[in-house]
Protein backbone atom coordinates (compact mmCIF):
# COMPACT_ATOMS: atom_id res chain seq x y z
CA UNK A 1 0.00 0.00 0.00
CA UNK A 2 1.42 3.38 -0.99
CA UNK A 3 1.46 6.53 1.05
CA UNK A 4 -0.57 8.69 1.49
CA UNK A 5 -3.31 6.16 2.00
CA UNK A 6 -6.32 8.44 1.62
CA UNK A 7 -7.13 11.04 -1.01
CA UNK A 8 -7.40 14.75 -0.39
CA UNK A 9 -6.26 18.22 -1.39
CA UNK A 10 -2.54 17.97 -0.60
CA UNK A 11 0.92 17.71 -2.09
CA UNK A 12 3.57 15.19 -1.05
CA UNK A 13 7.07 16.47 -0.36
CA UNK A 14 9.77 14.26 1.19
CA UNK A 15 7.99 11.21 2.68
CA UNK A 16 10.87 10.81 5.17
CA UNK A 17 10.32 14.27 6.65
CA UNK A 18 8.96 14.33 10.23
CA UNK A 19 6.49 17.12 9.38
CA UNK A 20 2.93 17.26 8.09
CA UNK A 21 1.39 20.69 7.44
CA UNK A 22 -2.33 21.46 7.43
CA UNK A 23 -3.10 24.90 5.97
CA UNK A 24 -6.81 24.71 6.85
CA UNK A 25 -8.72 26.97 4.41
CA UNK A 26 -5.58 28.65 3.02
CA UNK A 27 -4.04 27.71 -0.32
CA UNK A 28 -0.91 25.69 0.48
CA UNK A 29 0.44 26.21 -3.07
CA UNK A 30 0.84 29.95 -2.52
CA UNK A 31 2.98 29.46 0.60
CA UNK A 32 5.95 27.86 -1.22
CA UNK A 33 6.96 25.73 1.78
CA UNK A 34 9.58 22.97 1.77
CA UNK A 35 11.00 20.14 3.90
CA UNK A 36 7.62 18.59 4.77
CA UNK A 37 6.24 15.09 4.14
CA UNK A 38 2.74 16.25 3.22
CA UNK A 39 1.05 19.64 3.04
CA UNK A 40 -2.62 20.31 2.35
CA UNK A 41 -5.94 21.73 3.38
CA UNK A 42 -8.50 20.61 5.95
CA UNK A 43 -11.94 22.19 5.95
CA UNK A 44 -14.09 20.00 8.22
CA UNK A 45 -14.06 19.10 11.89
CA UNK A 46 -14.90 15.46 11.20
CA UNK A 47 -14.12 13.82 7.84
CA UNK A 48 -11.24 16.24 7.13
CA UNK A 49 -9.58 15.60 10.50
CA UNK A 50 -10.04 11.85 10.05
CA UNK A 51 -8.15 12.03 6.73
CA UNK A 52 -5.36 14.02 8.38
CA UNK A 53 -5.04 11.45 11.19
CA UNK A 54 -4.99 8.51 8.77
CA UNK A 55 -2.35 10.03 6.47
CA UNK A 56 -0.18 11.21 9.38
CA UNK A 57 -0.28 7.90 11.25
CA UNK A 58 0.34 5.82 8.13
CA UNK A 59 3.74 7.47 7.67
CA UNK A 60 6.05 6.35 10.52
CA UNK A 61 8.44 9.26 9.87
CA UNK A 62 5.90 11.98 10.76
CA UNK A 63 6.09 13.18 14.36
CA UNK A 64 4.88 16.81 14.01
CA UNK A 65 1.68 18.29 12.62
CA UNK A 66 1.69 22.02 11.98
CA UNK A 67 -1.82 23.52 11.89
CA UNK A 68 -1.73 26.90 10.17
CA UNK A 69 -3.58 29.16 7.77
CA UNK A 70 -7.04 30.68 7.74
CA UNK A 71 -9.58 28.92 9.94
CA UNK A 72 -12.33 27.11 8.05
CA UNK A 73 -16.04 27.77 8.51
CA UNK A 74 -16.27 24.38 10.25
CA UNK A 75 -13.56 25.22 12.83
CA UNK A 76 -11.27 22.43 11.63
CA UNK A 77 -8.20 24.13 13.14
CA UNK A 78 -9.80 24.79 16.50
CA UNK A 79 -11.11 21.21 16.49
CA UNK A 80 -7.65 19.75 15.77
CA UNK A 81 -6.21 21.79 18.63
CA UNK A 82 -9.08 20.75 20.93
CA UNK A 83 -8.44 17.13 19.98
CA UNK A 84 -4.74 17.46 20.83
CA UNK A 85 -5.52 19.23 24.11
CA UNK A 86 -8.62 17.36 25.33
CA UNK A 87 -8.99 14.14 23.35
CA UNK A 88 -12.37 12.57 22.67
CA UNK A 89 -15.37 11.41 24.63
CA UNK A 90 -17.05 8.18 23.65
CA UNK A 91 -20.76 7.86 24.21
CA UNK A 92 -22.99 5.37 22.48
CA UNK A 93 -20.20 4.48 20.08
CA UNK A 94 -19.71 8.07 18.89
CA UNK A 95 -16.30 9.70 19.32
CA UNK A 96 -16.71 13.45 19.92
CA UNK A 97 -13.83 15.92 20.09
CA UNK A 98 -14.00 17.47 23.56
CA UNK A 99 -14.12 21.26 23.40
CA UNK A 100 -14.62 21.54 19.64
CA UNK A 101 -16.63 24.54 18.44
CA UNK A 102 -17.58 22.67 15.25
CA UNK A 103 -21.18 21.66 14.67
CA UNK A 104 -20.47 17.93 14.12
CA UNK A 105 -17.04 17.17 15.64
CA UNK A 106 -17.35 13.38 15.49
CA UNK A 107 -14.53 11.07 14.42
CA UNK A 108 -16.61 7.93 13.96
CA UNK A 109 -14.96 6.50 10.84
CA UNK A 110 -11.63 5.64 12.48
CA UNK A 111 -11.00 3.48 15.55
CA UNK A 112 -10.47 5.05 18.96
CA UNK A 113 -7.11 3.25 19.11
CA UNK A 114 -5.94 5.25 16.07
CA UNK A 115 -7.04 8.50 17.71
CA UNK A 116 -5.28 7.53 20.92
CA UNK A 117 -2.10 6.69 19.03
CA UNK A 118 -2.28 10.04 17.19
CA UNK A 119 -2.54 11.85 20.53
CA UNK A 120 0.42 9.93 22.00
CA UNK A 121 2.74 10.06 19.02
CA UNK A 122 2.14 13.34 17.16
CA UNK A 123 3.11 16.81 18.37
CA UNK A 124 0.53 19.34 17.17
CA UNK A 125 1.90 22.86 16.62
CA UNK A 126 -0.62 25.72 16.73
CA UNK A 127 -0.13 28.35 14.04
CA UNK A 128 -3.85 28.79 13.29
CA UNK A 129 -4.37 32.16 11.60
CA UNK A 130 -0.76 32.34 10.37
CA UNK A 131 -0.22 32.62 6.61
CA UNK A 132 3.32 34.01 6.83
CA UNK A 133 5.59 31.56 4.93
CA UNK A 134 8.80 32.36 6.91
CA UNK A 135 7.01 31.72 10.23
CA UNK A 136 5.54 28.44 9.00
CA UNK A 137 8.85 27.39 7.43
CA UNK A 138 10.65 28.10 10.72
CA UNK A 139 8.18 25.78 12.50
CA UNK A 140 8.77 23.08 9.87
CA UNK A 141 12.55 23.41 10.25
CA UNK A 142 12.29 23.28 14.07
CA UNK A 143 10.81 19.78 13.79
CA UNK A 144 13.77 18.32 11.90
CA UNK A 145 15.42 15.47 13.73
CA UNK A 146 12.35 14.65 15.79
CA UNK A 147 11.37 11.01 15.68
CA UNK A 148 8.19 9.23 16.59
CA UNK A 149 8.51 6.73 19.41
CA UNK A 150 6.08 4.08 18.30
CA UNK A 151 4.52 2.43 21.31
CA UNK A 152 3.74 -1.29 21.11
CA UNK A 153 0.11 -2.07 20.47
CA UNK A 154 -1.52 -3.49 23.58
CA UNK A 155 -4.30 -6.01 23.50
CA UNK A 156 -7.35 -4.87 25.43
CA UNK A 157 -10.48 -6.84 26.28
CA UNK A 158 -13.60 -5.90 24.39
CA UNK A 159 -15.90 -3.78 26.53
CA UNK A 160 -19.47 -3.32 25.36
CA UNK A 161 -23.00 -3.03 26.71
CA UNK A 162 -23.15 -6.74 27.60
CA UNK A 163 -19.75 -6.94 29.34
CA UNK A 164 -21.41 -6.80 32.75
CA UNK A 165 -22.94 -10.26 32.16
CA UNK A 166 -19.62 -11.95 32.94
CA UNK A 167 -20.16 -10.81 36.54
CA UNK A 168 -23.68 -12.26 36.75
CA UNK A 169 -22.51 -15.45 38.52
CA UNK A 170 -20.62 -13.40 41.11
CA UNK A 171 -23.76 -11.36 41.82
CA UNK A 172 -25.88 -14.50 42.20
CA UNK A 173 -23.29 -16.06 44.54
CA UNK A 174 -23.23 -12.98 46.79
CA UNK A 175 -27.02 -12.70 46.84
CA UNK A 176 -27.42 -16.38 47.86
CA UNK A 177 -24.93 -15.93 50.72
CA UNK A 178 -26.74 -12.79 51.91
CA UNK A 179 -30.04 -14.71 51.96
CA UNK A 180 -28.38 -17.42 54.06
CA UNK A 181 -27.27 -14.87 56.62
CA UNK A 182 -23.68 -14.53 55.52
CA UNK A 183 -21.78 -11.43 56.48
CA UNK A 184 -20.36 -9.17 53.80
CA UNK A 185 -18.70 -5.85 54.20
CA UNK A 186 -18.81 -3.34 51.39
CA UNK A 187 -16.19 -0.64 51.39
Amino acid sequence: MGWPVTSGDYVVGDPKSPVAVVTLASDYRSLDLKNYAICGTCFTENFGIEKVIVNVLSNPHISCLIVCGKESDHFAGQSLLALAENGISILGGSKKIIGSEGVIPYLDEIPATAISRFLREIEVIDLVGTNDPPVIQQAIDSCSGKERNEAPELSMPEIHEHSWKKYESVKQNIMSKIKKGGKFFLF
